[in-house]
C-alpha cells in the first residue's frame, strides 16, 4: 500500500482542503483498489482549538476506509463496519479502522507520531495489497511525515500570508522544495558507510572518510572540531536536525558540500531569520524529493519563481483553480 502524506508551510495554509480535494478526486475515479484516509493528530473539528475560526470538514466515503480514535465514532453507529483495532504497546490512544457503509462527516485522530505511524502501515500491509492509498493529513509540525520511510510521496500546502514574517517562512521552506539530489557517487559513498544509527559523516570524494558519528549533529563538539581541521573540497551527510545553530557553524565552510538525509531536516532550520537566506555550502539531498503536487492559498501576490519547477501547483481558494491538476 502506498502512503501520501499531506503537510504545509503553516497553520491554517490548507492542508485539510488539500486533502479531501485529493480523496475525493480518488474515491471518483472508482478504482477497485483499496483507499484508506487518517490524519496526524486530530482534524475535522468544525471549529480551531487555538484560533477559534472555522475549519474544513472531513466527510468519509462509501466504499473508503479510515482510521480514527473510537471516542469520535460514537454517533455514527452502522454507518461503518469495524475492520480492527490498534491500541496498547507503542499506541498512546485506541484506534479504530473501519470500511465507510455511506458518506458521513467525522473527526479523525491517528497516530501521533513516527513510530505509531509505521506500527499502524506495518499492520495495515497484512490487510491491503500494494496497490493501495492511504492518505494522511498532516500538521504544521508533523513535517516528518514526509520522511522516505514514512510515505512515498507528498503534497506540500503553501500559504502566502499579508504578514511579512509567514511569508519569509513560507520562501524559506519552498527553497527546501527545489534541493537537487546528490550526485550517484556520492550517494554510493554514504550508502556504504553509513550505519542504522549514523547521524553525521564527513568524508571526500575519493571516499575516504574524516569523521562518523552517531550523536547529534547540532550537540556534537567531534564533528564541528573535524569541520575546522579539513581543508579543500569535503562532504558532510547529515541524518539529524539542521538546526540554526548549526547553520551558523557551517555558513563560513566555502568549500562543504552538505548532503542531508531528506528534506524534511531542512525544514528544521528557523527560516524566519534574515541571515539563514544565503546559506553558502551547497546542498543535495540523499533521498530525492518526492512532491506529489503544491497547494496554494494566496492573500497577496507572489513570485512564482519560487514554486518547485516541473511540479502541478493548484489554487483551491480562488475561482477557477489555476496551473495544472496535482
Amino acid at each position: 500500500m502506498q502512503t501520501h502524506c499531506f503537510i504545509g508551510s503553516d497553520k491554517n495554509c490548507g492542508k485539510t482542503t488539500a486533502f479531501t480535494h485529493v480523496y475525493e478526486k480518488m474515491h471518483r475515479r472508482g478504482r477497485d483498489l483499496p483507499l484508506c484516509v487518517t490524519t496526524i493528530g486530530i482534524n475535522g473539528e468544525g471549529t480551531d482549538r487555538y484560533g477559534g475560526g472555522a475549519k474544513p470538514e472531513i466527510r468519509l466515503l462509501k466504499g473508503s476506509s479510515f482510521i480514527t480514535r473510537g471516542r469520535h465514532l460514537s454517533r455514527h453507529g452502522g454507518k461503518y463496519e469495524t475492520t480492527f483495532f490498534m491500541s496498547g504497546g507503542p499506541f498512546r490512544g485506541s484506534y479504530v479502522m473501519g470500511r465507510c457503509l455511506m458518506d458521513f462527516p467525522v473527526v479523525l485522530e491517528g497516530p501521533n507520531s513516527g513510530g505509531e505511524v509505521r506500527l499502524m502501515k506495518e499492520k495495515m500491509a497484512k490487510l491491503f495489497p500494494e496497490q493501495g492509498v492511504l492518505l494522511i493529513d498532516g500538521s504544521i509540525d508533523r513535517q516528518f511525515l514526509a520522511h522516505p520511510a514514512i510515505s512515498d510521496m507528498f503534497y506540500f500546502s503553501v500559504l502566502f500570508s499579508k504578514r511579512r514574517p509567514q511569508r519569509r517562512k513560507s520562501k524559506g521552506l519552498l527553497q527546501s522544495l527545489q534541493i537537487d539530489a546528490c550526485a550517484d557517487g556520492i550517494r554510493k559513498i554514504i550508502t556504504a558507510e553509513q550505519g542504522a544509527a549514523t547521524k553525521s559523516l564527513l568524508f571526500r570524494e575519493d571516499g575516504r572518510v574524516l569523521y562518523h558519528s552517531n550523536a547529534i549533529p547540532y550537540c556534537d563538539d567531534g564533528l564541528l572540531r573535524a569541520c575546522r581541521e579539513v581543508e579543500g573540497r569535503v562532504f558532510l551527510y547529515l541524518n539529524g536536525a539542521f538546526t540554526g545553530s548549526l547553520n551558523d557553524f557551517l555558513m563560513p565552510f566555502k568549500d562543504l558540500e552538505l548532503v542531508l538525509d531528506n528534506f524534511t531536516l531542512y525544514q528544521k532550520i528557523s527560516t524566519s531569520r534574515s541571515d539563514h537566506t544565503n546559506f553558502q555550502p551547497r546542498i543535495t539531498l540523499l533521498h530525492p524529493l518526492r512532491i506529489r503536487g503544491v497547494f496554494v492559498k494566496q492573500e497577496v501576490d507572489f513570485d512564482r519563481n519560487l514554486l518547485p519547477a516541473g511540479v502541478p501547483v493548484k489554487n483551491l481558494f480562488r475561482c477557477g483553480g489555476g496551473g495544472n491538476e496535482p
